[in-house]
């Protein structure tokens, strides 16, 4: 494989939500479509690596830090990275915001899940 391979025309959905500060009560929900357009396949490697990375360290490295020698090579397997898991029924209602559907009017929610469905 090339890593130096440039991906184009593809697009990750991400569900997430923010609040104005850190402080705040107040939250909004997005969808965020990242689209890699004319990116290397490596610096996606790359920034992969550099999550499943800091991962490593605030979670096993920190656990066992007296078992690590200096300047050790540790190997790790990547995994798919670990995600909060979203009520699928939070998930759908998200997107129905997103895609502006009154969510409180049920007929309009109801023809925007069975356009879903038989996509």
């Amino acid at each position: 494989m090339d890593l130096n391979t440039t991906i184009n025309g593809i697009t990750v959905t991400r569900y997430c939500s923010f609040k104005p500060d850190a402080d705040s009560a107040e939250s909004k929900k997005v969808t965020l479509k990242i689209k890699f357009d004319n990116v290397p396949l490596r610096s996606v490697f790359d920034k992969a690596g550099a999550t499943t990375a800091v991962q490593w360290q605030n979670g096993k490295a920190r656990k066992n830090y007296e078992s690590f020698e200096d300047g050790q090579v540790v190997e790790i397997d990547f995994k798919a990275p670990a995600s909060t898991m979203v009520d699928p029924v939070t998930q759908l209602l998200a997107e129905a915001k997103a895609a502006n559907v009154d969510v409180t009017d049920k007929k309009a929610l109801t023809e925007y899940i069975a356009a879903r469905v038989n996509k």
